[in-house]
Formats: C-alpha cells, structure tokens, sequence
C-alpha cells in the first residue's frame, strides 16, 4: 500500500508506537517501541531476547498504533504485514533511532543481545492523524 502525504508526514514525527503482537495463546502483547518511516514501510528494530520481536517473522500480521503525545485525538493505526528480519544493519539502525529520538548513538549495544531490522508493509490504516485534526 502507498502510504498518502497526511501520514507520511505523521509518521515522520517523533513519537513512541505501540505495536501489538499475537501470542500462541491468541492473547495480544502490546509494547511501545520506537520506529522509522522508510517509504512506505516501517521500520522497527527489537533485541532478539524481547518476545514481541521473536513473534515478528516474514508473512505475520503486526498492528502499530502512533499517537500524538500533544493531541491524542491525533493517531493512526497501521495494520501490516512482516517482510522482513534480519540482523543485517541492526545495530546501525537502532543507532539511527537513537539519534532520532535521543539525539545521541545508542548507549546499551549487547553482542549477546543484538538488534534485528523488521520491516513492516502497511496493508491498513485507519485514524485521525490529518494537521486539522490538531486544531
């Protein structure tokens, strides 16, 4: 799916995500975690010790929930498709999240722990997250 200008543009804010994984159990696991807009997927970037991250493999379905921390009448949810994990350009990419969201590399790199690259294609979006909605 294409992603349109509105949230393009919302996505491209600084803002933690939920995203929300489905357990053996059928239950749902929701974390915040940090993100990156990259075209029209999205980008995320577990440790292979966290459970949610582990869940994620090419083909499984993934729902991210974006909320703006000033207006939270101003949110998207994106419901997905995994393409994509690997370690390749892991520990780059959780430097580049870092920078973004902190404004510093990454601090707590673990070899024993390293970072995975999950791309996610967008399949649906639903939400309030046009600028109007912020007035």
């Amino acid at each position: 799916m294409t992603l349109n200008d509105s949230l393009r543009n919302f996505l491209d804010e600084v803002m933690p995500a939920i995203v929300g994984t489905t357990r053996s159990d059928g239950s749902v696991q929701m974390n915040p975690i940090w993100y990156e807009r990259r075209g029209d997927e999205i980008w995320l970037n577990p440790a292979t010790s966290r459970a949610w991250g582990r869940r994620l493999k090419p083909g499984v379905a993934v729902t991210l929930l974006f909320i703006d921390p000033g207006n939270q009448w101003r949110w998207a949810q994106v419901q997905g498709e995994v393409l994509e994990k690997t370690r390749e350009g892991g520990a780059a990419h959780i430097d580049r999240l870092s920078q973004r969201y902190l404004g510093r590399p990454y601090a707590q790199h673990d070899p024993a722990d390293p970072r995975l690259l999950v791309r996610v294609r967008p399949t649906r979006v639903t939400g309030t997250f046009r600028e109007e909605a912020a007035a």
